[in-house]
């Protein structure tokens, strides 16, 4: 977790890259950023904007579209799904042609209907609870890949790694939606439909946001001898959970949701067998994501001293999403100066009909829920280190 020192050193630093276009102010295109800057999912949402500024880079030292330069309009969201909506009306009023964000699919679950009754398009990098687009039509996309797709790879190459495996112990945020999500509704017949027993489906181990001592939630899970682990937890208190769990000899195979396959996570995981999925390989051969890579890995060095410097999906999304929209707005043949409506239209218009776009080392296309469909990529941990499957 950032200090606030940190947090504030970090915000100002990608707040004075990112707004470098406000001097083109009547001249650019608008795009509204609604993400989690602060709060509890920073490390989240601070990478993503460098991913997705990364983008808007590349774009406009190209010169731009139809003549005009792109520029991002941020509003931080505090990881908060209340601020999340605030964030939309500011969005709204600022102008903006569309909306990339939130990452979380706890601020997604309030600010897409709000996005939907005003009728601005945007596009989760990170949201991955299946049926949340589904029910916010038509104006709401994900560019993420869904965790009922993810969860059901991973169990599947956990289970033929461990055949003599039968049971799993799940431990969970107590109030992180994702994670109670995860551990509550998407996983569960997940487990059972690859042959595991819930040991403790009805009284999970729950976690509250603020801990930092695991050591009586590891005691809990060690006393029902479970054969593997559900890590329902959210990235940040993931790290202490799997300490722990080592220093328990709590040497099981373990997996989690997405946004866990970081060179921190593997690192605290030791020696453990954590298995994990995205829709994105940073180590792929392919020119485009070494590029992003690198450059990635440098601006993260300059802006968040300490931090992960290994993309991860949502940082690929959010990269990808800026390129989306550029080419929306090429397609319409829209300026800066077209009615914000129309525009917006049109842009939501070519997300519904996005079909084998190419991304960072794969191809996505946008089904009928205004999902993502991606290739699934499985990872597991090997002394510390992350490993393709």
């Amino acid at each position: 977790m950032f200090k606030r020192r940190q947090i504030i050193a970090a915000v100002t630093a990608i707040a004075a890259t990112a707004s470098v276009g406000s001097a083109w102010a009547q001249d650019t295109f608008k795009i509204g950023v609604n993400v989690e800057r602060t709060g509890l999912a920073s490390s989240f949402g601070l990478h993503m904007l460098i991913g997705a500024q990364i983008a808007l880079d590349e774009i406009n030292n190209a010169g731009g579209v139809n003549g005009s330069k792109l520029e991002l309009v941020i509003e931080d969201n505090r990881s908060s799904p209340e601020q999340a909506v605030i964030a939309v009306r500011n969005l709204d009023a600022a102008g903006v042609v569309g909306m990339l964000g939130p990452i979380q699919t706890s601020q997604c679950r309030t600010a897409f209907p709000a996005a939907n009754r005003i009728g601005l398009t945007s596009i989760s990098p990170g949201s991955s609870a299946p049926g949340l687009t589904a029910q916010n039509r038509p104006w709401t996309f994900r560019i993420s890949a869904l965790d009922s797709v993810i969860v059901n790879e991973v169990v599947e190459n956990l289970r033929k790694a461990n055949p003599n495996a039968k049971t799993v112990a799940i431990a969970v945020d107590a109030k992180d939606a994702y994670s109670q999500f995860l551990a509550k509704t998407v996983a569960p017949p997940i487990l059972e439909k690859h042959g595991f027993r819930i040991l403790n489906k009805d009284a999970l181990v729950e976690i509250p946001p603020e801990t930092t001592d695991f050591s009586v939630h590891i005691t809990k899970i060690r006393a029902m001898s479970p054969d593997v682990v559900l890590v329902g937890s959210a990235f940040e208190p993931g790290h202490g959970f799997l300490r722990e769990a080592n220093r328990q000899k709590l040497n099981v195979p373990m997996f989690a949701g997405q946004g866990y396959i970081t060179s921190s996570i593997a690192t605290a995981a030791g020696d453990i067998q954590l298995w994990g999925g995205q829709p994105f390989a940073s180590d792929s051969q392919d020119a485009a994501v070494q590029k992003f890579a690198a450059e990635f890995k440098t601006r993260v060095e300059k802006q968040l001293p300490g931090q992960y410097t290994t993309p991860t999906y949502i940082d690929a999304s959010g990269y990808e999403s800026i390129h989306v929209i550029a080419d929306a707005l090429r397609a319409s043949k829209a300026t800066p100066k077209s009615d914000v409506k129309a525009v917006r239209t049109s842009l939501r218009d070519h997300l519904t009909q996005l079909k084998d776009f190419k991304g960072l080392g794969n191809t996505l296309s946008i089904n009928n829920e205004g999902d993502a469909v991606k290739a699934t990529i499985i990872y597991r941990t090997q002394s510390g280190k992350w490993a393709r499957q």
